[in-house]
């Protein structure tokens, strides 16, 4: 028999005996977990109106500019497709007609008879629709060709005039997805531009709704603004823990909020004795199964990660989920978990030992409940190196080659304050372990 074989089967003997003993050393109830995470989680607060049940696409605002974008939108397969789902929301129309910006109606018949009856109306106050927005705190659409013209200044054919704007929205956590679609204007084909601005937290908000909606199409092209990184894919069943941490199979996994939780049968000083000091080097591999892989439509790709560890049995234990004050983490346990090199050069997020684990910090009073936070350290910009998608976003027009809404995405991603790792969210995914004492 291998010795990994035998040191394994010892592992669970050991494990076991020491159950009995240590029954009331470990955290078992986890039913606080998800009031905890959605507490100590970065902008985890879910700002926009909801429904009752805390679902988006009941409480949406539609900006529309009364340009020949929407003369033409009705000759659009792709508008055609996603304007029955739009009106179905139920949203609050206002209309964009030069500098005035005016509240319409929120009847679905009348949203429906405006959409199909408007005539052009020169300039389009874009800035001060998205400043509206900004103001209003509900999930919005705004569709527009982009052309911010104003008397006595011109077309602003490359000024970044919504950059500032969008940068307010994504520190707050939020989420605007802006989709480009190419349509005819006399000579020139000019864009469409879909502006939706929502949180991907809510269930069912406004980009689930409109993406379920919209038709496959090559040239309409999307880019997501996130002041975070793109969710983790990982398996429902969740993340691989290693067999020597017993996992007693009652863990639960909630993908869709970044979380997932396992309870341990397992001391950590048998855990580090069978794993760290195993012969075989895929032995020692302490979480696996998850991977990061970025689309063309991502605003920010890690270039580096991370993985930060807390012990936080007693900040879970004195968390009150109505109380008003957000847990502290406290501090990170140092020289615990890294994040395997040659793992990570294939996308992959494979957690092990960090050589120098003494199980300092592993010393909550009723056993040692973990949070393994899986972070970005260094991220880049997705947008203006990618010109397969960034070139979308440009159009001529009879004033000249119109790049505003293309430089508002750019000057708003190529600020360091909205990174992930300095103004967003850096954590990706997080693991909560409910272990014995050691």
């Amino acid at each position: 028999m291998k010795k990994n074989a035998i040191l394994s089967m010892m592992a669970v003997s050991v494990v076991s005996l020491l159950l009995a003993s240590c029954a009331s050393d470990r955290v078992d109830d986890m039913a606080n977990i998800g009031a905890f995470h959605k507490a100590t989680t970065s902008q985890g607060k879910v700002q926009l109106a909801t429904d009752a049940e805390g679902k988006g696409g009941a409480q949406v605002d539609l900006y529309i500019d009364y340009s020949d974008c929407m003369t033409t939108a009705t000759q659009s397969e792709f508008y055609t497709n996603v304007q029955p789902a739009i009106i179905a929301c139920n949203p609050n129309y206002y209309s964009i007609k030069g500098q005035d910006i005016k509240f319409e109606t929120n009847d679905k018949m009348k949203v429906h008879q405006l959409l199909n009856s408007i005539t052009n109306v020169d300039y389009s106050n874009l800035k001060g629709a998205v400043d509206s927005i900004l103001k209003n705190k509900h999930e919005a659409i705004l569709i527009t060709d982009g052309e911010y013209y104003q008397q006595g200044i011109g077309a602003n054919l490359n000024n970044p005039y919504l950059a500032d704007e969008f940068k307010e929205w994504l520190s707050q956590g939020l989420d605007i997805y802006v989709y480009s679609e190419p349509y005819q204007s006399g000579a020139f084909t000019k864009n469409r531009y879909y502006m939706l601005f929502t949180d991907h937290r809510i269930d069912n908000n406004i980009q689930q709704i409109f993406s379920r909606n919209a038709p496959q199409s090559s040239v309409v092209k999307m880019v997501h603004l996130y002041s975070g990184i793109p969710s983790a894919q990982i398996a429902e069943s969740g993340v691989t823990l290693n067999e020597q941490l017993l996992d007693d199979g009652s863990g639960k996994v909630f993908l869709g909020q970044g979380y997932e939780w396992h309870i341990l049968d397992a001391k950590w000083d048998d855990v580090y004795n069978y794993i760290a000091n195993a012969e075989d080097k895929k032995d020692r591999v302490f979480i696996k199964g998850i991977k990061l892989t970025v689309g063309e439509e991502d605003a920010y790709r890690p270039e580096e990660i991370e993985v930060k560890t807390y012990e936080i049995s007693d900040a879970y234990q004195e968390f009150n989920p109505k109380g008003k004050q957000a847990p502290e983490l406290g501090e990170e346990l140092d020289d615990f978990l890294v994040v395997d090199e040659s793992g990570w050069k294939k996308g992959e997020v494979v957690l092990k030992f960090d050589k120098e684990f003494n199980g300092e910090g592993l010393d909550g009073s009723a056993g040692n409940l973990l949070r393994i936070d899986i972070c970005v350290k260094h991220s880049k910009e997705n947008f203006t190196g990618n010109p397969n998608i960034g070139d979308k976003f440009k159009f001529n027009s009879p004033y000249g080659l119109n790049t505003s809404v293309y430089e508002s995405l750019k000057q708003t991603l190529l600020d360091p304050s909205i990174s992930p790792e300095q103004r967003g969210n850096p954590v990706i995914y997080s693991i909560y372990l409910s272990t014995y004492k050691r």
